[in-house]
């Protein structure tokens, strides 16, 4: 009996362990290579095409950097909304539109236009988030300085 308490003390705390909640989520490291591969296309900053014609971030939305990030979407003339809340992944665009069905307009990213997050990256996202939407020392993409 003791052995068997024993040993589900010994699993609860590895499985706590392990869970996303409570590994600390590295944003460089565990969120931004997500970010770089499925939203990036869409929402880096301004820039001039190959004809000359500035091209703006969809939505006002600019995920290259830590400022754009926190800034959300929108603009100037009519304010921005924050797509990310901290410790409030349900309540924080970023996350709750990649949790739509693929048929949902609103669904990020487009199905045409990246690569879907996978569930585990999508739970990576969910967890920072939850712990606050701590970026580290990363301020922005090398790319786009």
């Amino acid at each position: 009996m003791r052995k068997n308490i024993l040993f589900v003390a010994l699993f609860g705390l590895g499985a706590l362990a392990f869970s996303p909640d409570a590994k600390a989520v590295d944003f460089e490291k565990d969120i931004y290579p997500i970010i770089k591969e499925s939203c990036i296309d869409c929402h880096k900053p301004p820039y001039e095409d190959e004809r000359g014609r500035t091209r703006k971030p969809k939505a006002g939305l600019v995920v290259a950097t830590k400022e754009g990030l926190l800034q959300g979407a929108g603009d100037e003339d009519d304010g921005y909304e924050a797509v990310i809340v901290p410790g409030k992944p349900d309540e924080s665009s970023f996350y709750t539109l990649m949790m739509l069905p693929m048929s949902d307009d609103d669904h990020m990213p487009p199905e045409d236009k990246a690569p879907e997050p996978t569930a585990e990256q999508k739970e990576a996202i969910k967890a920072w988030i939850a712990a606050g939407a701590d970026f580290g020392d990363w301020s922005v993409d090398p790319e786009f300085k």
